[in-house]
């Protein structure tokens, strides 16, 4: 046990030796910039170019006069992290015409910026967390019917009595009550909805998202059963299967694996329905980490490599997660020259893809979740550019990227419990568990039941009381 060595106090690291502050050196370079916005006076709101901008009700409008009325002006790379967005799209939204109108999003950013609630023109849900089982009359549904009729009629406000009475909301809103067949705007906003679950899941817990996709999940069952039009019908039914896999995957998160492999079954038939293989990648690619967490590296291994045939030559940023999936469960096999030719093809293949735009489950890998897989792959390796690799990751997520920092942290723990470093074992694993309790992030807690295992089996000293002490977060995880 390395019991002088020093480590970074924001991501564990180990400082080199003729580093003598308390940070590496990435951690360092992004130290001065702040992680939240800065509290603002009464005062700040009713500054001309902010006031402007509310009134003329464009959050992108806001974003720029909020920048330059911080002073001295903060960056759009500082804003975006703040509120989970890149550079290029902060500098969108500020540059367009068009005001942004997603309700949800509206939300969340005035929550980020603490705008008073009483300058916005759409209301701040609040709502509390139900406990599971607790009898809940309102469905997801009902509630965003409400959000997008409060959104449109704000909107109605400013504009003549007749211009929203077939507005893309009200149409959506009496398509799902049954009053409306659906036609191909409402399944595009539809298809929409479906992708916002997979941007959310980053953010929710799996206790709340699982009961919001069984609503939508029935939404959609039902839209199905009265659409006539053949392409529609398929869409939707694409759409289903997109559903029945983030909830696979939610539930798997949330300890129920049996419900998650007949969910999963589901969804390859919905993808079979629709003809959509990369629908059956993206399931398959989901329920390899099942098998992985049962110990079945090489029936994961099996099942990537079916998934990967499905999207050969078309669905890069499929088809790159699957690769990288196959390296980390390589990996775990102790196939290294595998592993590694797998995760250098998923780099090169990652740079061919569009994740944010080539389908709802493909969002959510980033280059970031990349460097995760690679910090998995390096762990199990033992690679010796893992602590670097990893420590540079951790340095450039944003604020909102939870589950990947601990994911992150989890790896580096298991590294260290595994060199025997156990100095450095307890300040990853109390930084990571809290992260991974929270979003119950089942494949960091998996990790850090890991560490546990891998401990020394002293009962005293830093070994006992880091395992104590993960073992005392991980079982309230399930309480």
């Amino acid at each position: 046990m390395a019991g002088t060595s020093r480590v970074c106090n924001r991501c564990g690291a180990r400082l080199a030796t003729d580093q003598t502050g308390p940070l590496c050196s990435p951690c360092a370079h992004t130290q001065s910039t702040p992680d939240e916005p800065p509290s603002v006076g009464a005062e700040f709101w009713q500054r001309s170019a902010v006031s402007d901008a509310l009134r003329a009700r464009h959050f992108g409008r806001l974003f720029r006069a909020y920048r330059q009325a911080l002073g001295p002006e903060f960056t759009q790379t500082t804003l975006g992290r703040w509120l989970g967005m890149t550079q290029a799209q902060v500098s969108r939204l500020e540059r367009a015409q068009t005001p942004p109108s997603d309700l949800q999003k509206l939300q969340r950013w005035a929550s980020v910026l603490r705008v008073p609630p009483a300058l916005l023109w759409f209301a701040i849900a609040h709502a509390p967390a139900k406990a599971c089982g607790q009898a809940n009359p309102d469905t997801l549904d009902d509630v965003r019917r409400r959000d997008w009729l409060k959104l449109t009629g704000a909107a109605a406000a400013v504009a003549t009595s007749s211009a929203f009475t077939d507005a893309p909301w009200q149409r959506l809103a009496e398509t799902l009550s049954g009053r409306r067949a659906a036609d191909a705007s409402t399944v595009t906003m539809i298809e929409a909805r479906t992708a916002g679950f997979f941007r959310t899941e980053e953010t929710m817990p799996a206790r709340e998202l699982i009961i919001s996709l069984k609503a939508h999940h029935r939404s959609l069952r039902q839209l199905v059963k009265s659409t006539e039009s053949e392409d529609l019908r398929r869409r939707l039914i694409s759409s289903i299967g997109e559903t029945e896999a983030l909830a696979g995957w939610t539930l798997f998160d949330l300890q129920r694996p049996q419900e998650a492999i007949r969910v999963y079954r589901d969804a390859l038939e919905s993808a079979r329905q629709a003809g959509d293989d990369a629908l059956g990648a993206c399931v398959l690619g989901y329920w390899s980490y099942l098998l992985s967490s049962r110990g079945d590296a090489s029936g994961a291994v099996r099942m990537l490599e079916g998934a990967s045939e499905r999207v050969r030559g078309s669905a890069a940023a499929t088809q790159a997660w699957v690769t990288a999936r196959q390296a980390e469960e390589q990996a775990q096999m102790g196939d290294v020259n595998p592993a590694l030719r797998c995760l250098d093809s998923a780099i090169t293949i990652f740079d061919y893809a569009s994740p944010s735009t080539e389908r709802p489950w493909t969002g959510f890998f980033t280059p970031s979740r990349l460097g995760s897989l690679a910090v998995s792959t390096y762990t199990r390796l033992s690679h010796p550019d893992t602590e670097s690799v990893a420590s540079n990751l951790l340095a450039s997520l944003a604020p909102t990227e939870n589950k990947v920092k601990a994911l992150v942290l989890a790896d580096l723990a298991v590294a260290a419990a595994r060199s025997g470093d156990l100095d450095r074992v307890q300040p990853l694993a109390n930084r990571s568990a809290p992260l991974a309790v929270h979003t119950e992030a089942s494949l960091a807690i998996d990790r850090l039941w890991e560490v546990v295992e891998l401990l020394p089996g002293s009962s005293t000293g830093t070994a006992g009381q880091t395992r104590e002490q993960i073992t005392e977060q991980l079982l309230g995880a399930r309480a």
